[in-house]
């Protein structure tokens, strides 16, 4: 019994998708007195008409067993009044019958055919006089209904159904191409320009803030005036996300939509143009950032190279610094002793344990090149060289190559200023005396000597000026 009402309520919300109020024909109730009992004995022209043609075209005499020989079919056309270039949707034995009209002769725009099933004769009947035992029958016979489940709510859905079906069937038949090619022509466009703006993003393409498109679900205004927006037309015909598409509905566009097809190819060059604005726009733009990116990245590439010469320069800086400073470092020792006019000294020169610890603190300070205090150079000098002791030989050795190098600059120099010739002149004598005296020179006052030969060799006054 279950599976029964699921079929009835499947019927009934077929009828719920076609409409009571269908735009062709309102079905409403053309069952009223199909199963009350006024058909036995009809009255109204048309009524008494029907009875009597089909009773003449049926095998038995009298009408109430006459009218149990015929069905429906199953088949109905659609034709619109006065369209009579369409009377070719008709089979070729009903297209000479009477087109147009019932059986019984009342206009009709839509055809549904019965047969008597005693002696096979096909008529056409409106959709007024499509009695309810014909109908019964075809659920019956032809769709294998069981008889008890054949209301005549079910027979009103076949019948609104079957409304519904032929009325797609017409319109495509009348419009479909016409359809198709708009179709074609429109579909992509209408999904760009019937939309409204939707969540920004940032776009890598245009370097920009861009928004995301949505498809307009409802129009904006109304049709026919400077405001009006129309909702998308993929969206309303068959969009796989609109439940109520109207391809899996009525079949066919309502008027609407229709007008809203038609209003929309007419502008389809305005549309297009606009669309071709924003692409080239936008191709621009990418084409902009695209240059804008190669510039930045050759002028990054640039950096880079100028960067890694400039490292690679600081690095062999660096290096020959260390190596210079390393090659100071191993003589360091060695050139101080030298310019301190005293021989290379140890801890061993110490006579007591200060002086021992004094001499390997100084030792690793003038090794490392740290600086030495003026008065600690004196210590270092009054530790090594025993003020008794005569100048070695080294010392001796050194202060003739400082004399004479002295001398041999200052002969060099032109006495242009009597003042500075005389003090030139007594510094050479008093190098000459200091010769003299290398016997009695001791390693103190060697080591003065050479500091102040070195002192006179730097002063200014005994410089070369210009005149």
């Amino acid at each position: 019994m279950t599976d029964d009402i699921d079929e009835i309520d499947e019927l009934r919300r077929i009828a719920e998708r076609v409409g009571a109020n269908s735009d062709f024909i309102n079905v409403g109730n053309v069952m009223r007195g199909a199963t009350d009992g006024s058909w036995d004995n009809p009255t109204g022209a048309y009524n008494v008409a029907l009875k009597e043609r089909l009773t003449a075209l049926s095998e038995a005499d009298e009408w109430k067993e006459a009218k149990t020989e015929w069905k429906a079919t199953g088949n109905v056309w659609y034709i619109p009044f006065n369209s009579h270039h369409m009377n070719d949707r008709l089979p070729e034995y009903h297209r000479n019958k009477h087109p147009h009209e019932c059986v019984c002769g009342h206009k009709i725009a839509w055809h549904f055919e019965i047969i008597n099933t005693k002696n096979d004769v096909r008529e056409i009947v409106g959709s007024e006089h499509i009695g309810f035992w014909m109908v019964v029958r075809y659920l019956k016979e032809n769709l294998n209904i069981p008889e008890d489940m054949i209301t005549k709510e079910r027979v009103d859905m076949w019948l609104k159904e079957s409304i519904k079906t032929m009325k797609a069937e017409w319109w495509w038949s009348e419009f479909g191409t016409l359809f198709e090619q708009w179709w074609e022509l429109i579909s992509e466009t209408d999904l760009r320009i019937n939309s409204t703006r939707g969540n920004s993003y940032w776009d890598y393409d245009t370097n920009r803030t861009e928004f995301n498109r949505r498809i307009r679900k409802s129009k904006v205004g109304e049709f026919g005036t400077p405001e009006y927006q129309m909702s998308s037309i993929v969206w309303r015909w068959n969009h796989p996300d609109n439940v109520r598409a109207q391809i899996n509905g009525r079949g066919y566009p309502n008027d609407a939509l229709w007008a809203d097809m038609m209003l929309f190819v007419a502008n389809i060059e305005q549309h297009n143009a606009e669309l071709q604005a924003i692409d080239e726009e936008r191709e621009q733009r990418m084409n902009y950032v695209i240059e804008e990116r190669r510039v930045a990245a050759e002028a990054q590439r640039k950096r880079d190279i100028e960067r890694r010469k400039r490292l690679e320069k600081e690095a062999e800086e660096r290096r020959l610094k260390q190596i210079e400073r390393q090659k100071l470092l191993d003589t360091a020792f060695e050139r101080t002793c030298e310019d301190w006019g005293v021989p290379e000294f140890s801890v061993d020169d110490a006579r007591t344990e200060f002086e021992r610890s004094f001499l390997l603190s100084m030792i690793e300070r003038i090794s490392n090149m740290e600086p030495i205090s003026d008065k600690q150079r004196k210590y270092i000098i009054r530790i090594v060289m025993d003020v008794q002791n005569p100048a070695s030989e080294k010392q001796l050795s050194y202060i003739r190559s400082l004399t004479n190098k002295v001398k041999d600059e200052f002969n060099k120099l032109k006495p242009w200023n009597e003042k500075r010739y005389n003090e030139r002149k007594n510094a050479i004598e008093k190098m000459d005396t200091i010769i003299a005296d290398f016997p009695k020179l001791t390693k103190v006052t060697a080591s003065e000597t050479i500091e102040y030969l070195k002192k006179v060799s730097k002063d200014e006054r005994f410089s070369e000026e210009e005149e």
